[in-house]
């Protein structure tokens, strides 16, 4: 989630309920047998982070490990916002690309491994900075 405002990332930090505990990450699920992975990205931004108007969806890197396959976006929002927060995560922090908090999810260091470089670009198309 970017905050078109801004150009901050709002990034969540998984709960000790979930897979990878304490790792800082991105926000998604499954995606629904009438979903495409959009429609589902999208979904999953309001179920668990609570983003209130998402302007546009950036499709990203796609992770596939075997036959499991994990659709990347970038949800762009006018503004940063409070994020209502579920069993999933235990907090949130809207953070400028490159200031990562410690320690970050494989899945969020594989997207900026594969996409780092398209999403500052975007990020700074978004702020002019």
């Amino acid at each position: 989630i970017v905050a078109r405002d801004t150009g901050r990332i709002l990034l969540p930090h998984r709960s000790n309920h979930v897979e990878q505990p304490g790792t800082w990450g991105v926000w998604g699920g499954a995606i629904d047998s009438s979903e495409n992975p959009e429609t589902a990205a999208k979904r999953e931004v309001h179920e668990e982070a609570g983003a209130p108007d998402i302007e546009e969806m950036i499709p990203l890197h796609v992770f596939r490990k075997g036959d499991f396959a994990y659709h990347n976006f970038m949800a762009i929002t006018p503004h940063e916002f409070s994020p209502r927060l579920n069993w999933e995560t235990q907090g949130s922090k809207w953070v400028r690309y490159g200031e990562w908090p410690a320690p970050l999810h494989f899945g969020l260091e594989s997207l900026i491994a594969n996409s780092g470089a398209e999403i500052r670009r975007r990020i700074e198309e978004m702020t002019g900075v």
